[in-house]
């Protein structure tokens, strides 16, 4: 006769493999890095913002801004939880997919939706001297559509990117933007396994090693992402020559970096295990 075991007395090690601890492993390693990332960006400019406005709608969308540049970032923490959470489990792809599209969907509508929306609220109480800088609404995807739609249609004689004169602002910087938000949710779904790589590559190392190669490789992986996505940027080839950079191309390139390093880890891993 088989005995009956008590929910309580099932070892640590057996209840830690169950997907339902997943969850909250997850969003906690990314509340974490989440906290990090917002506070230091936050420390680092606030002399800049305490200088540019002191209105709460400005800190608001600052904030916004921030969450849905970092959610991205930290979901590679998230993936290093799962790792943790369900080794060599059969739910944790599964769980990984879950993590990434889910959160990664809350970075894009922060980014290309709430910010926009609350920095088009804090324009429009900012007085009529910002009327032209709300020609089209607040700058969200489809905002962004009827400005491009409008300057294709209606070319001006000299492209700008003056934030008084969006009816000028050149189109290829337009679908930068409007791709930009997505470019951010797919590199965060990208992330949690490049976290889920990373800690099943160094878990061989010791304690303290291991946690500093995790942190190294999350951190300076998400830090050249970002620098990549300042070197593809059309926006400053366009202020120093007026060069028109193609702005699909430009937004999603960066991509290629944070690709090719999940195959590099991934290779090491399969050829570790043999």
């Amino acid at each position: 006769m088989t005995a009956f075991v008590r929910p309580d007395k099932i070892a640590p090690a057996n209840r830690r493999h169950r997907p339902s601890g997943a969850a909250g492993a997850t969003l906690r390693a990314i509340f974490l890095w989440c906290l990090l990332v917002v506070g230091s960006l936050i420390f680092l400019q606030l002399t800049e913002w305490r200088d540019a406005a002191s209105s709460a709608l400005w800190w608001l969308r600052s904030v916004v801004d921030l969450i849905g540049l970092a959610i991205p970032f930290a979901l590679f923490a998230g993936g290093v939880a799962l790792s943790r959470v369900l080794p060599r489990s059969r739910h944790l792809v599964r769980a990984s997919v879950v993590a990434g599209i889910g959160l990664s969907a809350f970075s894009y509508l922060f980014t290309a939706w709430i910010e926009p929306m609350v920095h088009y609220r804090y324009l429009v109480s900012s007085g009529p001297e910002t009327a032209a800088r709300v020609e089209f609404g607040p700058q969200t995807p489809s905002g962004v559509l009827r400005n491009l739609r409008f300057v294709e249609e209606n070319p001006p004689h000299e492209h700008s990117l003056s934030v008084d004169a969006p009816n000028e602002h050149p189109p290829n910087v337009l679908r930068w933007i409007l791709h930009r938000p997505a470019v951010l949710a797919v590199f965060g779904l990208i992330n949690v396994f490049l976290g889920v790589f990373s800690a099943q590559l160094t878990t061989t190392l010791r304690r303290g090693s291991r946690r500093n190669a995790r942190v190294a490789i999350g951190v300076l992986g998400g830090i050249a992402f970002f620098v990549c996505i300042g070197i593809a940027s059309p926006i400053e080839p366009f202020l120093r020559d007026g060069t028109l950079r193609p702005g699909v191309l430009s937004a999603w390139a960066p991509l290629a970096l944070p690709l090719t390093e999940a195959w590099l880890l991934y290779y090491l891993i399969r050829r570790r295990r043999g």
